[in-house]
Formats: C-alpha cells, sequence, structure tokens
C-alpha cells in the first residue's frame, strides 16, 4: 500500500456534513449532497498532487441508489476522533482494513461551514467532479460549491440507515452469504445464524457455529439468514477487532475493482487448485465448489468477488466439497475404518485403544462392532460405539 493512499480517506469525508459541530465515532455512510452519490471504498491505492492539481481516485467509487448501499462493506467509514490542538478536532478515517493514521501516520481535519463540514488538506477541496445524472461519479478538485459538500448518516440498525445482508445462496428453503468486512457485528434480526469452517477435508469441509456475542471485525465467515430481503438480515455494527476462532480456515478479500489493473490488491484472482467458494454441489447440497463467476471480457480470469469469505485448499480436495456438521463428519471417520477393516484380506485385526493410551487388543470387524460404548482410537482413527 502507498503513502499516497491517503486520497481515498480524504476524499469521503471532504466537506462532510455530519450534521454536529463534534462527530460522534461510529460508523457512517457518505454522500454528495449536490449529486446524491454514495462513497464506495473499492481499493487500497492512488496517488494526489494537490501543487500540480492533480488527483488519481480511481480507489474511491461514486454511486447513486441509496438501495445500493444496504449490503456493501464498502460504503461503511469508520470515523473516530483522536484528539485536538490548534488546528481543530482531528480524526482517524477508517474503511475496508485500512485507515489514514496507520499508513500515513497523519490525521486529518474537519472544519465547519455554514452548518457544514469541509475538509481542509493543503488547500484543496475534494469533490464529485461528475455533474450529469450518470449513476456513477468521480473524485476531483475542480468543482465547487455543493460539489464538494458531503453529508454523512449515522448507521442506525432500527431506522433507514441501515446494513442488512442481500444473501447469494439458497440451501432448501434457508439463505447463507459469504462474508468479511472491517467491521464488527452482532445478529440484531431474528432467525439469523453465524458459521465457520472449522476443518477441511479432501472430501467434504466441517462447519461449526460461531456464537460470541460480538463477530470481531475482519473474522471470515458463513452468515445464515432469515429471508432474501436484507432488511430482515440486519446487523448491528460493532468496533470490535478482537480474535476470531483460532481454528477458523477461511480467508476474505476486501476489494474487486476491474478499474483498477496496476493495483496488487484491488482483485483476487480465483484458483481453481488452491480455492473453493461457497455454492451448491451438483447434488444440491451446500458446500464449497468451483466458481462459477463469468470470466472477465479482457484477460478471460475469473475474480473473487468483493467482500466475501472464501477457502483456502491444497490439491488432493475434490472439485466439490459438502459442508458437514462435526457430528456428520466424525460419523463419516468411523465408516473409513470400518471399511478399512473390511477391505482387508481375510480376518486381519488392528489394534484398539482407549483414549487413555491402554490397549484394548487387536480385534477384527465382529470384535469392533461388540466393543462397550465408548470412544477409542482404531488404525490411527477416533472410533465411537453406542452414539
Amino acid at each position: 500500500m502507498r503513502k499516497l493512499l491517503l486520497l481515498v480517506f480524504l476524499s469521503i469525508f471532504a466537506g462532510t456534513a455530519l450534521y454536529a459541530v463534534d462527530p460522534a465515532d461510529g460508523y457512517y455512510r457518505v454522500h454528495n449532497l449536490k449529486t446524491d452519490r454514495y462513497v464506495y471504498v473499492t481499493d487500497n491505492t492512488g496517488k494526489i498532487n494537490y501543487q500540480a492539481a492533480d488527483a488519481e481516485m480511481g480507489a474511491i467509487q461514486l454511486w447513486k441508489n441509496h438501495d445500493k448501499t444496504i449490503s456493501d462493506p464498502a460504503s461503511i467509514i469508520y470515523l473516530q476522533k483522536k484528539g485536538e490542538n490548534s488546528g481543530g478536532i482531528y480524526y482517524d478515517l477508517k474503511s475496508q482494513g485500512t485507515g489514514v493514521y496507520s499508513i500515513i501516520k497523519y490525521y486529518v481535519y474537519l472544519y465547519e461551514s455554514r452548518g457544514s463540514y469541509q475538509l481542509y488538506a493543503e488547500g484543496k477541496y475534494l469533490c464529485d467532479n461528475e455533474t450529469t445524472e450518470r449513476e456513477q461519479g468521480y473524485m476531483g478538485i475542480d468543482r465547487s460549491g455543493d460539489y464538494r459538500r458531503w453529508v454523512s448518516t449515522y448507521l442506525d440498525v432500527t431506522g433507514d440507515e441501515y446494513f442488512g445482508i442481500t444473501p447469494s445462496v439458497k440451501s432448501g428453503s434457508r439463505y447463507y452469504h459469504p462474508f468479511y468486512a472491517d467491521f464488527g457485528f452482532t445478529l440484531y434480526s431474528e432467525g439469523m445464524k453465524v458459521w465457520y469452517i472449522s476443518k477441511t477435508d479432501p472430501e467434504c469441509v466441517v462447519i461449526r457455529e460461531l456464537k460470541s456475542k460480538v463477530i470481531p471485525a475482519r473474522t471470515p465467515v458463513i452468515i445464515e439468514c432469515s429471508s432474501k430481503y436484507p432488511t430482515n438480515n440486519r446487523l448491528d455494527l460493532k468496533y470490535s477487532y478482537a480474535s476470531g476462532p483460532a481454528d477458523n480456515v477461511l480467508k476474505g478479500v476486501y476489494f474487486n475493482n476491474p478499474d483498477r489493473p496496476k493495483s496488487r490488491d484491488s482483485r483476487t484472482e480465483f484458483d481453481p487448485a488452491t480455492m473453493r467458494v461457497l455454492g451448491i454441489t451438483a447434488d444440491g447440497k451446500l458446500g464449497y465448489i468451483l466458481s462459477t463467476v463469468k470470466p472477465d471480457s479482457k484477460n478471460g480470469k475469473q475474480y473473487l468477488e468483493a467482500n466475501q469469505s472464501y477457502l483456502v485448499v491444497d490439491g488432493n480436495v475434490a472439485e466439490e466439497l459438502p459442508i458437514v456438521t462435526e457430528e456428520e463428519y466424525e460419523l463419516i471417520l468411523q465408516e473409513r475404518v470400518m471399511a478399512s477393516v473390511r477391505n482387508a484380506e481375510g480376518d486381519r485385526k488392528y489394534p484398539v485403544y482407549m483414549l487413555s493410551g491402554r490397549k484394548v487388543g487387536d480385534l477384527d470387524e465382529k470384535q469392533l462392532n461388540s466393543l462397550p460404548d465408548g470412544i477409542y482410537i482404531v488404525n490411527n482413527r477416533k472410533y465411537v460405539v453406542g452414539r
């Protein structure tokens, strides 16, 4: 990431109308007062040269349509007051896995002007440079007046400015979505659950429910939704960067911006040898599969979707990996033990141990089936009797 990443965040709050002299810390959405286009952080690189009145701001996308923001983490900005000095109140601005101070060790100032805020940065104010009615605008430094005024609305899980999940996968009557974002959250709507993948097997993956009260930021997960409508799948955003579960094998990406080909992080190419994405297997089960995203028309490559989790695999796994519970996985392992016994030549016997390490004896399949209820180690695998 370049030091000049500052442009990403400066442009977000240039002239922000926050409806308060001292904006409170929290999560906001930002739109232009004149054009009503919303700000999206879609990359983490860029450059700006105020002396030359030149700026390259493709990392910021501006789009009309409030409904588009509801399920997009790229539209969420965290504003954090850091202090005050002779220059005024200064803030750190965070979004999509990065922030101003962490990159350039520099905070930004918001100045009140006629009931709104403008951001001062070397004498220049940033604006929506697009004056037509087209859906997409772009950041610049050429416009004045209301084109450089920005309205920020504090997120309210009970109001119109909420964040809700739009599911992308349906399995049976349930809806799911792979998710990765730079904010923590709690589940606000009823009927929702959070899952992650705790183990990868050559033939399946094991799912586990994440029951933490607050799901930390930067935790790749699967969100089970209560319906296909985001208004029924609301998240209450929390500023939490605690550690997620240590056995979570999912990964996540922030960006998928095709307009930034020179940026290392703007897109992540899908690799069928090492990656799987959440989807429906050939037999109709929820699982991890090869990407079905349409290839890029310019280079024929597939890319991971923005703000989604994915599974990292090695070359020994199947193309489709059904999701199983921990209980189902124990039965699979047990069946493998029995299969190895059945396939052995003659009346081959296997050493059987208790969990304590004490050897029970060398047993064949019939003897295994007659063991007392308990958990044993057979052929180096756990074997459960009397479930």
